[in-house]
């Protein structure tokens, strides 16, 4: 706190004092002196107060102010919460569709409406799905080369007519892109698969043929980067700024696979998937994210070979590991913590779940760091267990968090 400093009165002329005045004024100064000195320890625990109170209002709530928060205990230990996300904006609620939906829009009008209604502001469906297939007609070089385009594919005018209409609908459209994991275009395009250790001219199976073994793109071969990314351009360009790629990977088995010889073979996997997710990103605009689909348990820890090690640090903008409690095996493990059979304690499965990466998150660098927008069971539940799920969600990463509700049918119950 501060204090004016005394001024110093100056009269003109000459003062005469008698000797009653004089002690009159030395009276007076001593008084006044000893109302100073008063004043100093007053001003001094006067602003002491209000410097203690300050700070006082400046404090977090005690535990008495979030004695009223409702209670969120689970039947199981919790790892402690994560530092929830600094960026307020409200992130995508969305629901998938499936591709053959997409040629019938006004089919969808129900759905749109009844997910609008629950909040849910975006729609991902699929534009290149795990079989290879293309759901629109590319105009790319190795795209046509490829020849994988469905018979029932969107052309580039369609497409931008359905963009138009789902965001006129108050949605932003995601188009799921596979890469690496795609069965069909290694037949056509001969220098872009894995190719057999023994035998090089020939095209590798994950497993005999017999037991329905199938090709997959080369993540070490040039022109499969260049497939793969010249569609996701493609796709900007005519007008998406939000695009998921999912199949971002090796084969979960690799025996006698021949990769080539490249100039990317001498990366080590997880450097390789690394440079194909940051060569993509620079050639995009800046305001275009990048979403990478993931295994749930891969972004844990466990089962990560396919990528060289934790796929989160690949270098997405968004990280949307598939954390459908049915699709986590018999038990899960997280830590300390232990779910039997996890399909059947939807609320307590994603809630450790969506804790345990994103703790995994917080290990990198913030700059780093993707948002995380996990795949949430739309099947085989119940309206409530939707909700279970969903609540989890925001108790973990916020209000305003991402998720991804998924049906394979894209029929959706919304009385949750």
């Amino acid at each position: 706190m501060a204090y004016r400093k005394g001024r110093k009165i100056r009269r003109r002329g000459h003062v005469v004092f008698s000797r009653s005045n004089r002690r009159r004024a030395i009276l007076k100064n001593v008084l006044l002196t000893l109302l100073a000195l008063a004043l100093i320890p007053a001003g001094f625990f006067t602003a002491k107060f209000i410097l203690e109170t300050a700070d006082q209002n400046s404090k977090p709530a005690t535990s008495e102010a979030s004695a009223a928060e409702p209670d969120t205990t689970s039947t199981i230990p919790t790892n402690p919460e994560p530092e929830k996300p600094k960026d307020t904006k409200k992130g995508f609620r969305a629901i998938y569709i499936p591709a053959s939906k997409l040629s019938n829009f006004e089919s969808l009008e129900s759905t749109l409406n009844s997910a609008a209604s629950k909040g849910f502001n975006a729609v991902l469906f699929d534009l290149k799905g795990d079989d290879g297939v293309l759901h629109y007609q590319s105009q790319t070089p190795l795209a046509q080369q490829a020849k994988a385009a469905a018979g029932d594919a969107l052309s580039l005018d369609q497409l931008k007519a359905l963009i138009t209409k789902f965001k006129d609908k108050g949605f932003t459209p995601i188009p799921r892109v596979f890469a690496f994991r795609d069965p069909l275009s290694p037949h056509n395009l001969s220098t872009a698969k894995i190719t057999l250790e023994s035998h090089p001219g020939w095209t590798w199976l994950d497993n005999s043929k017999e037991k329905g073994g199938k090709p997959w793109l080369n993540p070490y071969s040039p022109d499969a980067h260049s497939y793969i990314s010249g569609i996701v351009l493609e796709l900007e360009q005519a007008g998406f700024s939000n695009i998921m790629l999912d199949g971002v990977q090796f084969p979960n088995q690799t025996s006698q696979a021949y990769y080539g010889n490249s100039e990317l073979t001498n990366l080590s996997k997880l450097n390789v998937l690394k440079k194909f997710v940051s060569d993509l990103k620079s050639s995009l605009s800046e305001n275009t994210k990048l979403i990478l689909a993931m295994p749930g348990l891969a972004a844990f820890g466990d089962g990560t070979e396919p990528f060289g090690g934790n796929p989160v640090t690949l270098g997405a903008d968004i990280a949307a590991p598939v954390l459908m409690p049915s699709t986590l095996g018999n038990k899960l493990k997280a830590g300390d913590n232990t779910i039997v059979n996890p399909g059947l304690v939807p609320y307590d499965t994603v809630k450790l779940a969506t804790s345990q990466v994103s703790l995994r998150l917080e290990l990198m660098n913030e700059n780093e760091r993707p948002v995380l927008m996990p795949w949430l069971q739309g099947y085989d539940y119940t309206p409530a267990q939707v909700k279970e799920q969903i609540n989890a969600v925001a108790e973990t990463l916020g209000q305003d968090s991402s998720f991804i509700l998924y049906n394979s049918e894209g029929n959706y119950d919304f009385s949750f």
